[in-house]
C-alpha cells in the first residue's frame, strides 16, 4: 500500500511537472509572438505615414484612407499610392509569419449590390497590388464588407469619406 501511494506521488509529481512546462513554453511562444508582431507594428508605424496603424492584442490593424488608395466609385489603386504600397509590402515580405486579411468597405450611398461588389473589388485590388510586390497570394485573404463596418457617420460627407476605405489586419501565423 504504502509503495502504491509513493508510486502515485511520483507520478503526481511528474505531471505536475509536464503541465508547468508545456504551459511555460507556451508562455513563452506567446511571448515571442507578441514580440514578433510589436516589432512588425512599429516598423509599419514609422514606414507608413499615410495610414492608421494600431496593435490590437497580437494583431495589427492598417487603415489607408479612400483617398490614397481609389478614386471615388473606383477599384483601381492610385499611382500615387503605389510607392507607399511597395514599403507596406516590404515591411510584409520581413515578417513572413503573418496572414493578412484584406476587407474592403463602403459607405451606404448607392444600391447595396453595387456597394458589395465595390468593397470585394477594392478588397482584391488591395490584393493584387501587394501581390505585385511579392507578398504571396496564400498569406493574404480578401473580403468585401460593403457599408456593414463603418468607422464614422453616413449621415456626413467627412463620414462617408472616412468609411470608403480599405482594411489590412495582420495575424500571427501559428503554423510558423
Amino acid at each position: 500500500m504504502k509503495k502504491m501511494l509513493l508510486t502515485s506521488r511520483y507520478c503526481l509529481v511528474a505531471i505536475v511537472t509536464i503541465v508547468l512546462m508545456a504551459s511555460c513554453a507556451s508562455s513563452r511562444k506567446t511571448s515571442s509572438q507578441h514580440a514578433y508582431m510589436t516589432k512588425q507594428y512599429e516598423e509599419l508605424k514609422n514606414t507608413l505615414n499615410d495610414a492608421e496603424v494600431s496593435i490590437i492584442k497580437d494583431s495589427l490593424k492598417v487603415i489607408f484612407p479612400n483617398n490614397v488608395l481609389f478614386s471615388s466609385s473606383s477599384d483601381q489603386v492610385n499611382e500615387s499610392a503605389k510607392p507607399t504600397f511597395r514599403h507596406f509590402a516590404d515591411v510584409l515580405n520581413r515578417y513572413n509569419k503573418t496572414k493578412i486579411l484584406i476587407t474592403g468597405h463602403t459607405d451606404n450611398t448607392g444600391a447595396a449590390e453595387y456597394n458589395r461588389d465595390l468593397s470585394e473589388r477594392r478588397a482584391t485590388g488591395a490584393k493584387q497590388l501587394l501581390n505585385s510586390f511579392e507578398v504571396s497570394n496564400d498569406r493574404m485573404f480578401t473580403w468585401g464588407l460593403s457599408d456593414r463596418d463603418p468607422i464614422a457617420s453616413n449621415s456626413t460627407e467627412e463620414g462617408r469619406a472616412k468609411n470608403r476605405r480599405v482594411e489590412f489586419v495582420i495575424l500571427y501565423d501559428v503554423k510558423n
